[in-house]
């Protein structure tokens, strides 16, 4: 865990964000009390500050990507399942106004839900139990098929650690990130097909997001997680966005066994057809990746002042990593996800 830093128990002190990568969670993420030049009244600094809990649960025959998102001027939700035996996806999505869901305040003992008309997602961060929980109720609707199950992912300090980073996306300006690879266990229905989760066959991929970006954003983003053949964990998160050094700021690991290594600034050749191969490397030489797309979700959202333009390929990744002791691990056919996002907002 080498460059990873002591944690704080606040995010903010004197209105100063403490910026880097933890070895820990922040036991209190205030980030409404960071100086940041966003200002107070109205309820401004709350609009403008973006959060999020997103999980990818891979299995065998299954992919389910589960979002819980408050961008400020519109909450949304969607849980999108992507059957890999027949190369077919579906989705159920709610979009709904703004204050009908605050994401969990921390990883440690918090809850979030989005409740509309047939549709209930619940998230229980515990931490302290070494556990994130979800549960999920979501009525059949026209041809969607009804879903419905808890799912774990088990966050185990022996097992796997995470990546904790607060990073500067303009002068003290934070962007907070917990990620994790974890292994999953639970059930889900999904349309009377029981779908089972174990801790030796499966893992969760978990994003718990909070920042302020700025009115005009970009970002890039892939990550994967799998068990090797001794069962040990192999994954990596990888980011390009708007931060500007990102040679020294960035949410870039490897992860292996029970080990996180940080990795240098990543790049991305996105192809104009995502559908087609990515290729993914970090600029140490670290990550050499590509990424084979099997499905696809894209949203594009235009209200005016507020525009999105979002494509999340999700697929095969192949290639090599070397952790921070030199150690090679070669990725064959590893199911992940990316991301390739522009927004204005």
């Amino acid at each position: 865990m080498d460059g990873l830093l002591e944690t704080p128990n606040r995010a903010v002190v004197d209105g100063q964000v403490q910026f880097g990568r933890f070895a820990k969670p922040f036991r209190e993420l205030n980030l409404l009390d960071a100086r940041c030049g966003i200002p107070r009244i109205s309820g401004l600094r709350r609009f403008r500050l973006k959060e999020w809990v997103h999980i990818a649960m891979v299995h065998d025959n299954w992919y389910l990507s589960l979002a819980m998102v408050d961008a400020g001027f519109l909450v949304t939700s969607w849980l999108h399942l992507f059957d890999r035996r027949k190369g077919e996806a579906f989705e159920h999505v709610r979009k709904l106004p703004p204050g009908r869901f605050r994401a969990p305040a921390n990883v440690l003992d918090h809850t979030g839900k989005i409740e509309a008309s047939g549709y209930r997602v619940y998230v229980h961060n515990h931490l302290e139990q070494q556990v994130h929980l979800f549960q999920v109720e979501v009525s059949e609707k026209k041809s969607l098929p009804a879903v419905a199950g808890t799912l774990l992912l088990h966050e185990d300090p022996a097992r796997t650690k995470p990546l904790v980073a607060m990073l500067p996306l303009g002068p003290n300006r934070p962007m907070f990130t917990h990620k994790s690879a974890c292994p999953a266990s639970g059930m889900l229905e999904i349309g009377g097909e029981r779908v089972e989760f174990t801790t030796d066959s499966n893992v969760g991929l978990l994003d718990y997001h909070k920042a302020y970006y700025p009115h005009n954003t970009f970002w890039k983003w892939a990550t994967f997680g799998t068990l090797d053949a001794s069962g040990s964990l192999l994954g990596v998160n990888l980011t390009h966005n708007v931060i500007e050094d990102d040679s020294r700021y960035n949410e870039n690991c490897i992860w292996h066994g029970n080990s996180i290594s940080l990795v240098g600034a990543a790049r991305f050749k996105v192809p104009g057809d995502p559908m087609m191969p990515w290729k993914i490397q970090t600029e140490d030489g670290a990550v050499n990746l590509e990424l084979e797309p099997q499905g696809l979700r894209r949203e594009r959202v235009n209200l005016g002042l507020a525009r999105s333009v979002y494509d999340q390929p999700y697929g095969l990744y192949s290639g090599t990593l070397v952790d921070s002791e030199g150690k090679r691990h070669t990725v064959e056919r590893a199911f992940g996800v990316a991301e390739d996002h522009i927004a204005k907002g």
